[in-house]
């Protein structure tokens, strides 16, 4: 298994980047947090929530979960909703998935993966709910493909 140490110099070597190109960086982020955004997304590692909309860190607040879900009994999910609004007085709240899920894909085709299944019920319900609209969806265009 690799060490972690080459995590530690990427992170020195991003820090000298970011004081380099401005050295109030660092101060003004530990000052204050005042994101205007409040981001739901996925977890999946190809999806980094700040850099695909062109944000330094602290210009949006983020909470992700597997297959992007905001359900009434995720207190975590909730927790976060209520402290953007509330405290940060976040402006705009975007729940954002992205092609090729593979926690959506696995909850439309039922797979079984274990304990994530009973994370992406959420998901098939609403796949439930919603049956023929999505069937309507799938006449007119191609099934959903896997996608990087």
């Amino acid at each position: 298994m690799r060490s972690l140490g080459h995590l530690f110099a990427n992170n020195r070597t991003w820090a000298a980047e970011m004081t380099r190109e401005d050295p109030d960086f660092f101060r003004r982020l530990s000052d204050q947090q005042s994101p205007q955004y409040l981001w739901i997304g996925c977890s999946d590692s190809r999806v980094p929530a700040n850099q695909i909309v062109g944000l330094l860190p602290g210009e949006m607040f983020v909470h992700r979960n597997v297959a992007n879900v905001v359900v009434h009994t995720d207190l975590n999910c909730l927790s976060t909703i209520q402290f953007a609004v509330d405290v940060l007085r976040v402006g705009h709240i975007i729940v954002c998935g992205h092609y090729g899920c593979g926690g959506v894909l696995a909850a439309l085709r039922n797979d079984k993966l274990g304990l994530i299944d009973n994370w992406l019920c959420h998901v098939q319900d609403v796949r439930w709910k919603h049956q023929a609209l999505l069937k309507a969806l799938l006449t007119e265009a191609e099934p959903a493909q896997p996608t990087v």
